[in-house]
């Protein structure tokens, strides 16, 4: 049974001052971690999407916005629809329309009642609408081959022709039809039992759960040339973005890995987060170019590459330390960040880079940012008896990345680095909404072909490749697939 300890009083307090000051030296400590430990409580409770890098799905409600501006955050003013700029869609004609129906004038004027009968045929004149929609009846071909056979006059042998390759057994379902269950499952997200119901509202077939997943497993050995060439490319790239999320195999958290650029998507399954994830997709520990990324320790065990990090998460951090811990020198980061993303943008839009006398001025408010910062935040002091290791907070660790760290963070403006890791960031959500529709996974050859096609579907739609086209060439030609999403 819990007793909840009664308050001392003021004079209690001043007897034990005079009486036992060793005694209240004690429990002025204790309370002060003891308030040190709530505050780290309320700081942690306070922390969202926003403010940190937590995602979206992990807030309880949706994050309070201050009636002030949010640091390096302001407030949209944008009027509903296409904004200035935006490139509209719309249905344009087409020259060769599959069926034309005609419609007549009627016999008299519906003016002065005149017949219309013996105009000539040349003055008549037609006004057209066209109607784009579905035909009555989306339904499957059957493709019967037939083999021959025929008996030797000399040894009496039935010589028979050959069946194609793909045709092995003696009713199956075709590639097209595989390429369209596999963009469904890896793009559109359907679960099996879905996308049953698809096959069978769409196009009156029954394809049952068992044969859907076995589409998509032997459909992952064929993509396997596929997603090799778009690693051979990355390898090529001046710069690439990486990142990792957890999902659900067997139950349990296995990790998605992507590395990719605007053009180029891989993505690979793998039981840990770390270094052993990285050397197994086998890209990055040879790579001599630039990698974006948010600060994962494992990145900087690799010694070839150069490291450019992620803002999009300084700026959470940043706006966290702001707004929950109240230290100024962090809106004052985030502004300067912005201010020179900026600059970098207008610069790069001329085709031209950052001036060196801009830079210095930015270089120069940086460190006295960071000095500002130093300022609030010093270096803990171990009080006597006190073990382990000290904690410094997270403002004095992000002060201390932002010092030893400089030409990271600024990467995007002195070496013209992207300003975020936000690509990899959005060739991994949908990884996420998979998960919340279907599940895990309960087979690893299942999840790395998911992995393997959605690398080959994110690459394709980066370059506005069909993506229907790229599934076909993948499951009947891989070299014309792998030409394709080489962009020759």
């Amino acid at each position: 049974m819990c007793v909840k300890k009664k308050r001392p009083s003021r004079e209690q307090l001043l007897k034990l001052a005079k009486e036992d000051p060793e005694s209240l030296v004690d429990l002025v400590l204790m309370l002060w971690d003891r308030v040190e430990a709530l505050e780290a409580e309320v700081a942690e409770l306070k922390r969202n999407s926003r403010n940190s890098s937590k995602p979206p799905s992990s807030d309880h409600f949706k994050p309070s916005k201050p009636e002030d501006k949010v640091p390096g955050k302001p407030k949209k003013r944008r009027k509903q629809g296409g904004q200035p700029g935006h490139k509209g869609h719309t249905l344009r004609r087409v020259d060769d329309p599959d069926w034309i129906c005609e419609h007549r004038a009627p016999a008299e004027c519906d003016d002065c009642g005149a017949s219309l009968r013996r105009v000539r045929k040349k003055d008549r004149q037609w006004e057209s609408r066209q109607v784009f929609d579905l035909p009555e009846s989306i339904t499957v071909e059957v493709t019967e081959h037939r083999a021959e056979v025929v008996p030797c006059p000399c040894c009496g042998k039935n010589v028979k022709a050959a069946f194609p390759e793909e045709v092995k057994a003696p009713v199956q379902y075709g590639e097209g039809i595989m390429a369209l269950a596999a963009y469904m499952q890896t793009y559109q997200i359907l679960p099996c039992d879905r996308l049953r119901e698809f096959f069978e509202d769409v196009f009156n077939i029954t394809i049952g759960n068992a044969t859907l997943a076995n589409f998509l497993e032997r459909g992952g050995a064929r993509a396997s040339p596929v997603a090799e060439s778009i690693k051979n490319q990355l390898g090529e790239a001046r710069f690439v973005f990486s990142d990792e999320t957890g999902w659900n195999l067997f139950g349990k958290t296995n990790w998605l890995h992507t590395v990719s650029t605007s053009r180029l998507t891989y993505l690979e399954v793998h039981e840990k987060r770390g270094y052993d994830a990285i050397l197994a997709m086998g890209i990055l520990p040879d790579y001599k170019g630039w990698v974006v990324h948010d600060f994962f320790s494992s990145y900087y065990k690799l010694k070839e590459c150069k490291h450019s990090l992620c803002n999009a998460h300084h700026l959470r951090d940043l706006t966290y330390v702001a707004e929950s811990l109240g230290q100024p020198w962090a809106s004052d980061m985030i502004d300067l960040l912005l201010e020179a993303k900026k600059l970098k943008d207008r610069e790069q839009a001329g085709g031209r880079p950052v001036g060196s006398k801009t830079l210095e001025r930015l270089q120069k408010c940086y460190f006295e940012i960071l000095k500002a910062g130093y300022a609030l935040n010093p270096e803990p002091k171990r009080r006597k008896g006190q073990r382990g290791k000290l904690k410094r907070g997270k403002a004095l660790n992000l002060l201390d990345r932002f010092l030893n760290r400089q030409e990271e963070v600024m990467a995007f403006l002195i070496h013209e680095m992207p300003f975020d890791n936000n690509q990899a960031e959005r060739d991994l959500r949908m990884m996420k909404v998979k998960q919340k529709i279907s599940g895990c996974f309960r087979s690893r050859k299942h999840a790395q072909s998911f992995a393997r096609f959605r690398s080959i579907i994110g690459t394709a739609r980066k370059q506005s490749i069909n993506i229907l086209e790229i599934l076909k060439a993948t499951l009947t030609d891989q070299r014309r697939a792998a030409y394709l999403l080489a962009g020759t």
